[in-house]
């Protein structure tokens, strides 16, 4: 099997998932930002396919470019990955275009889109923390006023908690409207209720 992996070198413990992937005798690929001498021996070590330098990973065709270069050297690209929860829908559609199995990017849309993300399961009757679409700050100022205190703000493209605030009372909504210019519109932010409780994850890729 020949894996394509991207960023493999940031953060620093994506290599982990590249050495199960050796591990279980994987041929495996890395694209990445910076030049291959700049990665430490370790890495070099574990991308027994090669590497593939690039300007962004998150640039659609850039990322094209190299995965069609892998493809084009060979052997056969089995995947193409990346748990870096922003070069997630790159990744995607560039499998699309090169056919190359793995999520569609519809899916990798759901994951990253959190409102829609709910929607999605809402719609199937998981429940899920209140929320609300908010395109300029009246969407926020309304969401308080239906919902109450405390609720969060986050970037529907965000990764993590990036960019995400906890708004308590009507003063730091309007700090966090006026620090993110929400009143400008056009913002691709949600509203949503403030959950107090235990989160837990764990990263894999399963193939």
């Amino acid at each position: 099997m020949h894996v394509i992996f991207v960023a493999p070198h940031f953060p620093a413990n994506q290599r982990h998932f590249v050495r199960a992937l050796r591990d279980v005798g994987a041929v495996v690929s890395g694209i990445g930002e910076p030049e291959f001498h700049h990665l430490d021996d370790e890495l070099k070590s574990m991308l027994n396919g090669g590497w593939e330098q690039v300007g962004n990973v998150c640039d659609k065709g850039m990322l094209y470019g190299a995965v069609r270069r892998i493809q084009q050297r060979g052997p056969w690209v089995d995947r193409l990955e990346t748990v870096v929860e922003a070069h997630m829908l790159a990744a995607a559609e560039v499998r699309e275009a090169t056919k190359i199995p793995g999520l569609p990017a519809q899916t990798v849309l759901l994951c990253r889109d959190k409102f829609r993300m709910k929607q999605h399961l809402l719609e199937r009757g998981f429940p899920c923390a209140a929320q609300a679409q908010v395109h300029h700050g009246d969407d926020a100022r309304r969401f308080a006023h239906t919902n109450g205190y405390p609720f969060i703000l986050k970037p529907r493209d965000g990764a993590g908690a990036s960019g995400t605030v906890k708004v308590t009372d009507g003063p730091s909504l309007e700090r966090a409207i006026a620090e993110r210019h929400l009143d400008q519109g056009n913002a691709f932010w949600t509203a949503e209720d403030f959950i107090d409780g235990h989160e837990g994850f764990y990263d894999t890729i399963t193939i």
